[in-house]
């Protein structure tokens, strides 16, 4: 074997156990942020949580979608109709993105809150329903009144609180105990 050949050969050899050497670095670095950013999501909670089934209609918390991309993918998980309780402080947001599925999924809107002229304009042409309320008990109200079987009630606002001290948990949380107060209402 002539010196070119062996420098070749040393050097393949080392090239390939560099490669490996990083690769395994790389791959657990990711492992590691995989591992921390599931965790993360499965712990802040309020996004596509399921609440509980009423009348054979399944009620989802996506409290956490503060955004028409949040509430977009949200959408792209679900195959069945959906009651959808929306709104807030909107700060004049773009929903347009969300006609063509809700077009196709959304038998009713329901807007929460006072600021909903832009959200209920957006949708006029493409949600037949669209009802305005003042509360969340009101919202999941008027959900459970206009479900019907295997329907979904969504409740993901695609825009922030229009009370700017209210989180997303509380928003969620409102939303969880309304669910649940029905549900002990429809037991009893």
């Amino acid at each position: 074997m002539n010196f070119i050949e062996e420098l070749t050969n040393t050097r393949q050899k080392h090239s390939y156990s560099m490669v490996t050497s990083i690769s395994s670095k790389i791959l657990q670095i990711r492992k590691e942020n995989i591992k921390q950013s599931l965790s993360d999501l499965n712990m802040t909670g309020h996004r596509q949580d399921y609440v509980g089934t009423i009348d054979n209609v399944m009620y989802y918390d996506d409290s956490r979608a503060e955004s028409v991309n949040a509430t977009w993918f949200t959408f792209q998980n679900i195959i069945r109709p959906v009651i959808w309780i929306a709104g807030g402080y909107d700060r004049n947001t773009d929903f347009r993105e969300l006609k063509q599925v809700a077009r196709k999924k959304v038998r009713a809107l329901i807007c929460i809150g006072k600021y909903n002229a832009n959200l209920k304009q957006t949708f006029q042409k493409d949600i037949k329903e669209i009802y305005e309320v003042r509360s969340m008990e009101e919202a999941v109200d008027t959900a459970s009144f206009l479900a019907n079987e295997d329907d979904i009630v969504l409740f993901s606002p695609a825009c922030k609180s229009e009370n700017e001290s209210e989180t997303y948990i509380e928003r969620g949380n409102l939303f969880t105990e309304n669910v649940k107060r029905l549900g002990n209402e429809h037991c009893q």
